[in-house]
């Protein structure tokens, strides 16, 4: 038996609540990259505020969509991000997401080590290493920012470091309003585990 997460401090909206607001910032996320938006705990979560939601949208889903990072990369940055900010919802979620991208379950363990694990690329670790530097010191050190532009062009950079950004105020938000997950992300946890969640 699953354990389910503890209540959340911000409980999801109901159906019974969704107004035309509500229904259309789920609008904006109905595309064929995102699954069951209007029963998705996050957006849900999100839908008290839809001025607020509606205007962070289009952020997310540039990032999640047309970012111009390859899909490998931007994944090990966003599980970086999930993991070092003990983001339980986010790790659990992109689970499945790097799944559904067609990427190899082989990558959460290493992401979980860091960049010294022998799994990665020398170029994937500094991406790890410039996650690590965004997240604690919001910066990017010389070295590291030398070696990803000898890759990365001036959009694939800004994309990193939004991407990055994004997710650590995402996770402070998904942390602190406790959002749960559903039995298909603690199940994906379960098999490939997940960052102890973290609530003062």
């Amino acid at each position: 038996m699953l354990q389910p997460d503890p209540p959340a401090r911000l409980a999801q909206i109901q159906e019974v609540e969704f107004t035309e607001s509500t229904r259309e910032f789920f609008s904006q996320w109905n595309n064929d990259f995102f699954l069951n938006v209007d029963k998705n705990p996050v957006l849900r979560t999100f839908a008290h505020h839809p001025a607020l939601a509606n205007a962070f949208s289009p952020l997310n889903i540039h990032l999640l969509t047309e970012n111009t990072l390859p899909v490998r990369q931007r994944q090990i940055a966003i599980m970086r991000t999930a993991w070092i900010c003990n983001c339980t919802y986010m790790w659990s979620s992109h689970l499945r997401t790097t799944q559904r991208c067609e990427l190899p379950t082989a990558l959460f363990d290493p992401i979980k080590q860091g960049a010294d694990d022998p799994y990665f690329t020398p170029f994937e670790a500094v991406i790890i290493r410039a996650t690590d530097q965004l997240v604690e010191y919001k910066t990017i050190s010389g070295e590291n920012w030398e070696v990803l532009s000898t890759e990365w062009n001036k959009q694939q950079q800004l994309d990193f470091m939004f991407t990055v950004g994004c997710y650590v105020m995402v996770a402070g938000v998904m942390n602190s309003a406790g959002v749960e997950r559903a039995e298909n992300l603690l199940e994906l946890a379960a098999e490939f585990g997940a960052p102890e969640s973290r609530r003062l």
